[in-house]
């Protein structure tokens, strides 16, 4: 099929599709007569690239180049809004498994071609929704640790699915926690301890029928040798565990009511040792290799009294790029200088939490597509 790719303005909301819509491969995403409903799933669609067939381009007006800036965190705030809708609409929603996996395949792509990006849109994401941009963080973690590990594309397509839709029955509760400054109530830890189920439950209910996917979701609290929630199996699957890994990581990372979030390197420690120094965990090690101890999206204090912000990974986990800001004298640079904390003097000193700088910023001059 000789394709023809349609620009945003063709695709008209709340109107059926005059042709079927194919992705960049030639795979069927949309038919003849669906319906996109929100802005944020032709955003989403955009981004991955639609094209009709070419003999259609009689009722295809050719498109006239698009004039607005590619804007990578404006995007990721349009998949923070699918998802949302998604999986608050799971059982209203036409095609629930396969928008989830068009989603999937999105984030994998971005991941793919811009993984710092990706990994600093998180981390800097407002977090008054939480249990939304939670999900999308660690489905952005076990797609590079994943990739790394070299694991086939349609496999983490299932990972990253089910790590987008893990925790599916608790998102009120989940902010409810966020928000809350005591410890959960008896009926919260029910809930908590049903969530898989439950959530595995209403994604087959929603004709998803993919193994991996499904396993996943139901066993992502179950831990290596028992102990786990909800059924205390022995031997969780590979995704789950990744899964498992990557939630304890970024949950430890994010701000709570009840508690300040601690530094990545923190973080890593506390999985590692719980881990007992990786032996029944192999995926933690990989994570930190992968991400490092100072992800994109983290300010932090220099050895030479500069603030900065970790802009790229280094050649080694505790040696990021780092884009200095604000001057040991506590004035903000007319133009941020770039640090290579590899050398003398420039090493990273610790960690600096968001809320206490003053300062702006702006992300899509700093992380432009790459």
């Amino acid at each position: 099929m000789a394709k023809h790719r349609i620009a945003a303005r063709q695709l008209l909301i709340n109107e059926p599709l005059p042709w079927d819509v194919f992705d960049e491969s030639g795979a069927l995403l949309l038919c003849r007569g669906y319906v996109i409903s929100r802005e944020s799933q032709r955003e989403v669609l955009m981004a991955r690239g639609l094209y009709v067939d070419e003999s259609l381009l009689s009722t295809v007006s050719r498109p006239q180049r698009e004039t607005r800036e590619y804007d990578p965190f404006r995007l990721w705030d349009s998949v923070i809004d699918e998802l949302e809708a998604l999986l608050r609409n799971i059982r209203s929603e036409p095609d629930f498994r396969g928008q989830i996996e068009s989603l999937a395949k999105l984030i994998q792509t971005l991941a793919r071609r811009s993984p710092d990006t990706a990994l600093a849109a998180i981390i800097l994401t407002d977090q008054r929704r939480y249990p939304i941009i939670h999900s999308i963080h660690v489905a952005v973690l076990v797609e590079l640790v994943a990739a790394r590990l070299e694991w086939l594309p349609d496999r983490r397509i299932s990972l990253i699915c089910a790590a987008l839709t893990q925790n599916l029955a608790m998102i009120d509760l989940q902010m409810t926690l966020c928000t809350q400054r005591i410890a959960p109530s008896l009926a919260q830890r029910a809930e908590i301890q049903r969530h898989p189920k439950l959530a595995h439950e209403m994604l087959m209910a929603a004709d998803v029928k993919n193994p991996r996917w499904l396993r996943a979701v139901l066993e992502h609290h179950e831990i290596v040798g028992g102990g786990g929630y909800p059924f205390g199996i022995v031997e969780p699957s590979e995704e789950a565990l990744l899964i498992q890994t990557a939630d304890v990581f970024s949950a430890k990372v994010s701000p709570r009511a009840a508690r300040k979030p601690i530094t990545p390197q923190e973080a890593a420690k506390s999985l590692y040792l719980a881990s007992g120094g990786g032996e029944r965990n192999p995926y933690v090690a990989v994570l930190i290799k992968e991400i490092g101890i100072f992800p994109p999206g983290t300010f932090v204090r220099l050895a030479n009294g500069e603030t900065g912000l970790v802009t790229r990974r280094g050649a080694s986990a505790n040696t990021p790029e780092v884009l200095s800001l604000i001057s040991p004298q506590g004035m903000s640079y007319a133009a941020p200088l770039t640090r290579m904390t590899e050398r003398k003097g420039f090493e990273v000193a610790g960690v600096i939490p968001r809320d206490q700088l003053k300062v702006e910023i702006n992300v899509s001059r700093i992380w432009r597509p790459e």
